[in-house]
């Protein structure tokens, strides 16, 4: 018979490792480059919510790292979805844990040299935060 000092052990240690494995379900990491993702998952001091948020801002910001190779017809689209993603994030995030990302996210290529082209080259966009979605 199974002592049940070691039934409730087990009880405990399938809980924590069923938590464990279901947390990729909370946070979809779909589009988002592998080291980022890995460094999204290591934040462990912040919450479902600002996970999916790093989650929105680098998604966004990764289309920024090929910004030579953007289309014109595309430029719109590619524009309001960094204003919204960073709308996301000022709203949940520090200002510390958005630079954090996007070190990582533009750890390859001249981070400020793609920013500053991205302010030059793409549309300014005013949005309406009552219609803005966050993750």
């Amino acid at each position: 018979m199974l002592n049940p000092q070691y039934f409730i052990l087990i009880c405990c240690l399938s809980l924590v490792s069923g938590c464990q494995t279901t947390h990729p379900i909370f946070v979809n990491y779909h589009g988002v480059r592998m080291d980022v993702a890995q460094w999204i998952n290591a934040q462990n001091f912040i919450t479902m919510q600002q996970k999916r948020t790093l989650v929105q801002l680098s998604r966004a910001q990764q289309k920024l790292v090929h910004i030579d190779v953007i289309p014109e017809d595309h430029k719109l689209a590619v524009s309001k979805e960094n204003a919204v993603a960073l709308h996301c994030a000022q709203l949940y995030l520090s200002e510390q844990k958005i630079e954090s990302l996007q070190n990582i996210v533009f750890s390859n290529v001249n981070q400020t040299a793609v920013l500053a082209q991205f302010e030059q080259e793409f549309p300014k966009i005013k949005l309406d935060s009552q219609l803005i979605q966050c993750q």
